[in-house]
C-alpha cells in the first residue's frame, strides 16, 4: 500500500536561495537515502489556501513513515530545515481505494480537491465519484491520479488529486459548464470543500 507523507510550509523572507540549495543538495538526497520514503514531488501553490510550499513523499506503509520520523538523520535534517521555513505542518495520507493511486511519468501541474464527506450521503457520494465525477474529470482532460484519506494531520479528511500538463487547461476546465455542474452536485454531498492548483518547483529531478 502506498502512503503519502506531506510537508507544508512557507519559506522565510530572504531565505529562498539558501532554501533551494539545502533542499536539492541535502534534504531530498538525505531523506531518500534512508530508504524509508522517497521524495517524489516539490510544489508551490499557484492557487488555493497555503502554506505556499508542499513536499511530497511516498512510503510503503505508515510504519515506514513512523520509522523515518524517529531517525536521528531525519531529525537533524528537519532541524536545519526549520531555520529556513515557518508555518510547518505535516499529513500522513492513505488511499481511499476509490481510484488506483499513481505517479505521473511527467512532472505535471496538480489540480487537487479536499473536503469532508457528509456520511449521511456516503453511498450516493461513492456512486457519484466512481460513475460520474472521475469519468467526467478525465473527459475534461484532468488525469485523476489519487484519492486519499488524511490519517494524521489537519483536515479536511479527503484529498483527491488530478494532474494536467498546463495551468491554462486547468483554468479552462474550471470555467466549463460541465465542471460547474459537477462541482455543484459534489457540494451537496461534502463539507469544507476547497481546491488547490500546484506547480512544480523543479527541485525534484
Amino acid at each position: 500500500m502506498t502512503v503519502k507523507f506531506i510537508q507544508y510550509y512557507d519559506v522565510l523572507s530572504g531565505k529562498d536561495e539558501e532554501y533551494r540549495n539545502f533542499i536539492s543538495k541535502s534534504y531530498i538526497p538525505g531523506i531518500n537515502e534512508t530508504g524509508l520514503i522517497e521524495i517524489v514531488g516539490s510544489w508551490y501553490l499557484a492557487a488555493g489556501e497555503g502554506p505556499y510550499h508542499i513536499m511530497e513523499g511516498v512510503a510503503d506503509s505508515v510504519k515506514s513513515v513512523h520509522r523515518l520520523l524517529l531517525l536521528d538523520d531525519f531529525k537533524k535534517l528537519n532541524h536545519l530545515l526549520h531555520f529556513l521555513i515557518t508555518n510547518y505542518k505535516t499529513k500522513i495520507m492513505v488511499p481511499t481505494g476509490a481510484i488506483e493511486s499513481q505517479l505521473p511519468r511527467e512532472t505535471n501541474f496538480r489540480f487537487n480537491h479536499h473536503y469532508d464527506i457528509n456520511y449521511a450521503q456516503y453511498d450516493d457520494y461513492v456512486h457519484f465519484i466512481h460513475n460520474e465525477h472521475f469519468p467526467t474529470m478525465e473527459k475534461l482532460g484532468i488525469n485523476m491520479i489519487g484519492g486519499w484519506h488524511v490519517a494524521l494531520g489537519p483536515g479536511p479528511g479527503i484529498v483527491v488529486e488530478g494532474s494536467c500538463a498546463s495551468v491554462k487547461h486547468i483554468l479552462e476546465v474550471i470555467g466549463s459548464k460541465e465542471y460547474g455542474e459537477l462541482t455543484s452536485r459534489l457540494l451537496a454531498m461534502v463539507e469544507g470543500y476547497g481546491s488547490k492548483i500546484l506547480a512544480p518547483t523543479g527541485l525534484v529531478p
